[in-house]
């Protein structure tokens, strides 16, 4: 009996659905689906794709239209110009001169002394520049021998040590003071008068024949001829201590910037040294002489070549002169 009274409630509590009533709300929802389709898809009326369209048009400024124009009204007037007849002349100038007066040649004629005076002159316009060109290159340039050495330069200084051990060791070969003074004048009087030339004297002191490179003028050339031949012997005096030796006279002559150098020695690098109040004479390597030119070089921007003339050197002095002349491309000439 419980079981029953259970189902029955079971079954009250469930809400009925009638078939009749699902078919109709399914039969509806056909309907609108059709006139959907029917409004959407088949009564929209055909439409053609859209066109896009233009027309070619060229836009011109103002103020190119008015310079065409402008032009076009020149052209015109150029065209209904007339041409214009050439002239001709048959002579411009009468061709035919006077001639020339004759003048007295003797007026002109120069002496010694006025070419000498020429000959300083055009030096000195080379020295200042004035001259350039191939005309002062070929001035200033000259070949230069000496003692049988030969090479070229624009700037030349002469060396040479008149110690009393250089003059006997000159002798014993048959080349006296008096030789060495004449290959001095020999070079100078061979420089081109634009050339450059200086003189140093050594022994433990140094001195120049001037402080400064004289162009080789008959005026300068006739001077240090006299200065050579008169002057250059002895042992100069010492004017500082710390110009001593080799040392002191390759200084001067590095000093006046020379781009070539002649040196007469025999090789001994003694330098004075004050001890106990008397002088020695000890030698120096050559490694301290070459390291002094190369640092006098270096402050004065010069690239010389050293050539040197030995007399009776031994053989650590030889091969000391041999690394110095190789180092500053120059050579060893040996008596």
């Amino acid at each position: 009996m419980a079981r029953r009274i259970h189902r029955n409630r079971s079954r009250r509590g469930k809400p009925r659905v009638y078939k009749g009533t699902l078919f109709i709300a399914l039969m509806i929802q056909c309907v609108l689906l059709a006139v959907t389709v029917f409004v959407i898809v088949l009564d929209t009326p055909e439409s053609e794709p859209p066109r896009f369209e233009g027309k070619a048009s060229v836009a011109v400024k103002k103020e190119d239209f008015k310079e065409a124009q402008r032009r076009e009204r020149f052209m015109k007037r150029m065209r209904q110009l007339e041409p214009i007849q050439r002239l001709s002349v048959d002579s411009v100038l009468n061709s035919e001169l006077p001639p020339m007066p004759d003048l007295p040649t003797e007026a002109f004629e120069l002496d010694g002394e006025d070419l000498e005076i020429l000959e300083d002159a055009s030096t000195m316009f080379e020295q200042s520049g004035l001259l350039g060109g191939s005309m002062q290159g070929k001035g200033s340039s000259s070949a230069a021998s000496f003692f049988g050495v030969q090479d070229s330069g624009r700037r030349i200084v002469i060396v040479v040590n008149t110690s009393a051990s250089v003059v006997r060791k000159a002798r014993n070969h048959g080349v006296s003071i008096e030789a060495i003074h004449e290959e001095v004048v020999s070079l100078i009087d061979n420089l081109y008068s634009g050339t450059l030339f200086g003189i140093v004297q050594f022994s433990q002191g140094s001195r120049r024949f001037a402080p400064y490179l004289a162009p080789a003028i008959s005026r300068n050339k006739e001077a240090a001829s006299h200065w050579t031949r008169k002057e250059m012997r002895g042992n100069p005096k010492v004017e500082s201590e710390l110009l001593l030796g080799h040392e002191g006279g390759l200084k001067l002559a590095v000093d006046m910037e020379p781009d070539l150098i002649f040196l007469v020695t025999d090789g001994v690098l003694n330098k004075r040294v004050r001890v106990d109040g008397t002088y020695k004479y000890p030698e120096i390597p050559y490694e301290i002489l070459i390291g002094s030119v190369e640092a006098d070089l270096r402050r004065s921007g010069a690239r010389t070549r050293i050539h040197a003339i030995g007399f009776e050197l031994n053989d650590k002095d030889r091969r000391g002169l041999e690394r110095l002349t190789r180092r500053f491309g120059g050579t060893l000439r040996e008596f």
